[in-house]
């Protein structure tokens, strides 16, 4: 079933169109990945698909009562609400859902049709927000985003802007909704946050839209992709990886047939031509007719203009050598120690990614190995006359005032005008963009002048923190590439999977106070971090039942245990087989709950009607069977 549909939308800021006659159509299982380069109209596209925004002209149609979780309906955060409790009241929706479903259940008593219908519709979003379970499923939601247990009761008014990020992305992924649309959710998230994200979309009920640059996941995501260029939008089945493969094969396709076409044209021309005068003249004039009629194949554009970053060619160092050493390395951020006695060298020629997870210590320890500030603790021996060059994440080394061509100017004054035109055109700041103020500028738009201002110096050491933020895939892609050619040596920070794969020689990990070092990259880091997880939950149980054994043993026998107290069991194949018999009833309660949600089953009376009877026959069953559990002797 259809969801929504744009039909020839158009949308202009300004004379010229940002969206200029797109359409699109989602359905209702969509995974929908949406790319593009930044300022192509991603986010208006959203928008509009989301009904948060008009179209100047085109059509939007929605099915009816269609509930959508959107960023753009997220809550203020007001002084004295804590992080659980703000996620918890999330955008009023789930309450609102739950009054309904009450409401309902008293017609559906009388045995009205339209009562059971709407229940059914109502059910699968209300179940989408967590169902009656809300509580944990907001926890779950909130820890799988990096909220520790302790964070849950912060005031939202002191969270940072990451954190704040985070929490409205908590809130959109527990709003009931048939279609959820979420705008670069990756951003601001560490590695294990995307894999949670990834999972939560996977197995979401309902229909997603998701804009993003980073290609690992909208592997893991997509089972569609969008493009959206000149202002419209293509679709492409499959995830990133097909769709990369696709649309190449697409534009060699058009490419050969557009050359092979000109070449009959001109073939064609050059023969009307000669004989046009002639004898041959009545030929001459019928292909030029067939010509007129002819249905010209446009020129394949290929890929848009991509940045051309180059980080210089001249470094110093030989590689094998260190470039930097640290030893017994103590990182504080104000009272709080992030790292203890840490370790780390960085080789000339290489590429080292540092991970971990969000507040672990990434950024100030590598403002740290930059040079800026000095550690609690330990020692950083850097190689002499070393050049480092430092990019943050929160691009605040642009300047407060003046236009990007200023911001570049400042930089070396002796430095003609056409040169530094002709240096911020290789990062798509072409003819009046130049004289853009500063202040002005997208977030995209600042992390590639400051990529500029990064590119005009020759440094042996790039400190990178998460320069892939903002950047579309073609930009991220045009990173890759001068990060692979560039000779020296560079430290990053990046959550972007496909880019550690494809540049970094070794990984560094933080987490927990300890820095650690995995030579063999990102898959040896993963797979030995999944490894100890895994121990470390086994030993967790285990303590666990070893502690409740002892806290059993030490209990004075001042009345008779149960049989499942004590582990002694009266008949123990028929215990087994009332547990046995307990797991399956859940199951086939499992399996009842989900067959509501499908869209053949809540939408038929009938069908919906016996399934909520055997909902009700299962928990009466399985309740009964809890109480034998509980009061076996």
């Amino acid at each position: 079933m259809t969801l929504v549909t744009l039909e020839k939308i158009v949308r202009r800021f300004g004379p010229d169109p940002i969206l200029d006659g797109l359409s699109l159509r989602v359905d209702e299982g969509d995974r929908i990945g949406v790319v593009g380069d930044n300022g192509s109209g991603k986010t208006t596209m959203v928008r509009i698909l989301a009904g948060q925004d008009d179209a100047d002209t085109g059509q939007r149609n929605t099915r009816r009562d269609l509930r959508i979780a959107y960023g753009a309906q997220m809550p203020a955060m007001p002084q004295g609400t804590t992080v659980l409790e703000l996620v918890l009241r999330g955008t009023g929706e789930h309450g609102a859902l739950e009054a309904r479903m009450r409401a309902l259940e008293a017609r559906m008593a009388a045995h009205e049709e339209a009562a059971l219908r709407e229940y059914g519709v109502l059910q699968a979003a209300f179940e989408a927000g967590g169902g009656y379970d809300r509580k944990h499923r907001v926890e779950k939601v909130l820890g799988g985003l990096g909220f520790g247990v302790a964070d849950l009761q912060k005031d939202v008014a002191v969270l940072s802007g990451g954190e704040q990020s985070r929490v409205q992305l908590a809130i959109l992924m527990t709003t009931p909704a048939d279609l959820l649309i979420l705008d670069e959710p990756t951003n601001h998230l560490d590695l294990q946050g995307i894999e949670f994200v990834e999972d939560f979309i996977v197995r979401y009920p309902g229909a997603s839209v998701v804009v993003s640059h980073d290609r690992a996941f909208l592997d893991a995501i997509a089972n569609a992709i969008v493009e959206i260029a000149d202002g419209v939008a293509s679709r492409w089945k499959g995830n990133f990886s097909h769709y990369s493969q696709q649309r190449d094969l697409a534009l060699l396709a058009q490419a050969r047939a557009y050359k092979s076409q000109r070449e009959f044209v001109e073939k064609e021309m050059d023969y009307i031509r000669r004989n046009m005068a002639g004898r041959m003249s009545a030929q001459a004039k019928g292909r030029l007719k067939r010509l007129q009629r002819l249905q010209l194949i446009d020129k394949p554009k290929g890929n848009r203009a991509q940045m051309k970053l180059t980080f210089g060619r001249t470094t110093r160092g030989q590689q094998g050598q260190a470039a930097i050493e640290c030893e017994e390395l103590v990182v504080k951020a104000g009272a709080r120690t992030l790292i203890e006695h840490g370790d780390l060298r960085v080789w000339f020629g290489e590429v080292t990614a540092l991970l971990g997870r969000n507040g672990a210590g990434k950024t100030t320890l590598l403002r740290l190995l930059a040079g800026l500030g000095v550690p609690a603790a330990g020692t950083i021996r850097r190689a002499h006359n070393l050049r480092v060059g430092y990019f943050s994440q929160e691009v605040d080394d642009l300047p407060l005032h003046g236009t990007v061509l200023d911001a570049l100017r400042e930089l070396d004054r002796t430095v003609d005008e056409r040169t530094l035109r002709d240096h911020l055109a290789l990062f798509l700041f072409c003819g009046d963009d130049v004289e853009k103020p500063v202040a002005e500028l997208s977030g995209g738009e600042k992390q590639r002048l400051s990529l500029a201002r990064l590119t005009r110096a020759q440094y042996d050491l790039l400190c990178l923190d998460e320069p892939t933020n903002h950047l579309d895939v073609a930009g991220t892609e045009g990173l890759e590439q001068a990060l692979k050619e560039f000779p020296g040596t560079v430290v990053l920070i990046t959550h972007d999977r496909t880019l550690v794969r494809q540049v970094a020689d070794r990984v560094a990990w933080v987490e927990a106070g300890r820095l650690r070092t995995f030579d063999q990259g990102l898959e040896q880091c993963l797979r030995v971090l999944a490894e100890e997880r895994a121990a470390a939950r086994a030993a967790d149980s285990e303590a666990r039942e070893k502690a409740a054994r002892r806290a059993g043993a030490a209990e004075p026998a001042a009345e008779p245990k149960k049989a499942i107290e004590t582990g002694k069991v009266r008949n123990p194949l028929l215990f087994q087989r009332l547990e046995e018999r307990i797991m399956g009833l859940e199951g086939e309660l499992g399996g009842v709950r989900a067959a509501m949600l499908l869209p053949e089953n809540y939408g038929s009376v009938g069908r919906i009607r016996e399934l909520q009877a055997q909902e009700a026959r299962l928990q009466a069953e399985l309740a009964a069977a809890y109480a034998q559990w509980e009061n076996w002797q």
